[in-house]
């Protein structure tokens, strides 16, 4: 996995490093099987090479310290990983539009590992955060975010800030964002990712959003840059998600 995130990243150092435009004039497409009769290219290992010592450097980088681990694991419908994550999705969000931002959320599957207990270097947010996902905030009416709090009850792999959800019977009973009820007219400034945002994970009805604005900056990069800055994390279960 490790050696893939490496490739990854070498390949976006390499691109940044070319700002020349290109068009492509004709493609072709073969397939090769690959086995163990394979055998290295020495003459792009060593094109590579220098640019590998690099990236290695920069992804060994020591960017902070975890109290414990924060994993994937549900605790009474909340995830720790996932409260951190959508807690610094909103002061980024605020921090980015010098404005309130009424709540994040992220889902589940967009975290692909727990953030380890210890030492958190660069590589360790590589394999939690792969994608190139973008940090945006929509504007949504109440109606549509109730829909957003239905698909929580329904699908349970959401995570949430600033907000407290109560389940009763298997049903949305009630939502609270800053501590007051939603208002189906009102218009909500809500931060997520623009996959998202754009309709993934099934969320077709964000679609309905008055408006999208780019933050200009990549989640995992905001990720990297909240534990930087916090140096050491930590996370609860607060009993944002309550069932009965």
């Amino acid at each position: 996995m490790k050696k893939h995130l490496i490739f990854i990243a070498l390949l976006a150092f390499l691109m940044a490093c070319k700002p020349t435009s290109y068009q492509i004039s004709g493609s072709k497409v073969a397939f090769v099987e690959t086995n163990s009769s394979l055998t290295e290219d020495s003459a792009t290992l060593k094109i590579i090479e220098p640019y590998k010592k690099q990236i290695d450097t920069q992804m060994q980088e020591i960017i902070g310290y975890a109290e414990k681990e924060l994993g994937k694991e549900h605790q009474a419908n909340e995830i720790l990983l996932g409260n951190f994550i959508a807690d610094i999705t909103q002061k980024r969000a605020e921090k980015a539009f010098a404005k309130p931002v009424d709540f994040a959320f992220v889902t589940y599957g967009g975290l692909r590992t727990s953030i380890p207990a210890g030492t958190i270097r660069v590589s360790d947010i590589f394999e939690l955060m792969p994608f190139e996902n973008e940090l945006v905030v929509l504007e949504l009416k109440g109606s549509t975010v109730k829909k957003l709090f239905e698909y929580l009850v329904a699908r349970r792999n959401i995570s949430i800030s600033n907000s407290k959800v109560f389940i009763e019977n298997k049903a949305l009973k009630d939502v609270l964002i800053n501590n007051e009820p939603i208002e189906n007219q009102r218009t909500y400034y809500v931060a997520t990712s623009d996959y998202l945002a754009n309709g993934g994970d099934n969320l077709d009805f964000l679609k309905e959003a008055i408006n999208m604005t780019f933050a200009n900056v990549k989640i995992r990069d905001m990720i990297i840059e909240a534990i930087r800055s916090l140096q050491k994390i930590d996370a609860q279960i607060e009993g944002r998600v309550q069932e009965r």
